[in-house]
């Protein structure tokens, strides 16, 4: 039996993936600039300094002043994340802490959102630790951020999950040593292939512990 589930974020717990996609689009559109990539799958999962190398590939100096107006314009669309919150994470959540699992995140998110997250939807008596991509000295896929959760937890890697969605954050978890279970996606296809095994909803974990 698991002791442990840690959660990616976006595209898990969140429904991001879509919106962040689709302001970064409506961003570029605004300045009628055309992006190098109008796949969502091109961006799922990554870090927010390997979307703008996707976005803008060869041209370092533009790449530094959009990212620099991004910021600004995001300010003023800031996602709501009890609008996009998964509709089975508290059902989950709340089953997991009957079974006396903790739960913890593990986000390349930067903190701030992470916890902006958590208090918007009223998930902070479920969480028993969080940790960012910003605490770590390398992005996922590097399994970092994974072996820092667990160590946190005090578990040993077999006794933890990990629940993702992406390429990398798979392949994040299993270099850790942990079984993975991966949300799949309505809307667009990733290679889910490197996973234990795939949900098509939240609520499918609760039979994996």
């Amino acid at each position: 039996m698991k002791q442990a589930v840690i959660f990616d974020m976006d595209g898990v717990l969140v429904d991001t993936e879509n919106f962040y996609f689709k302001r970064r689009m409506k961003f570029f559109d605004e300045l009628k600039i055309e992006p190098a990539s109008r796949k969502i799958q091109d961006f799922v999962g990554l870090t927010n300094e390997m979307i703008w190398e996707r976005l803008i590939p060869n041209d370092e100096k533009k790449r530094k002043i959009l990212r620099e107006k991004y910021v600004d314009y995001s300010k003023e669309h800031e996602v709501c994340f009890s609008e996009v919150l998964n509709t089975s994470v508290k059902e989950v959540f709340r089953k997991l802490k009957d079974k006396n699992i903790k739960i913890a995140i593990a986000s390349s998110s930067e903190k701030k959102d992470i916890l902006r997250m958590i208090k918007e939807c009223e998930l902070n008596n479920y969480i028993d630790f969080v940790i960012s991509g910003e605490e770590c000295a390398e992005s996922k896929p590097n399994p970092e951020i994974y072996i820092k959760a667990v160590k946190a937890l005090d578990l040993l890697e077999t006794e933890a999950l990990a629940v993702e969605d992406s390429v990398l954050g798979i392949r994040a978890a299993k270099l850790a040593g942990l079984t993975v279970g991966a949300l799949v996606q309505k809307d667009y296809y990733i290679d889910q292939s490197e996973a234990d095994y795939k949900m098509n909803d939240l609520i499918q974990l609760i039979a994996q512990i």
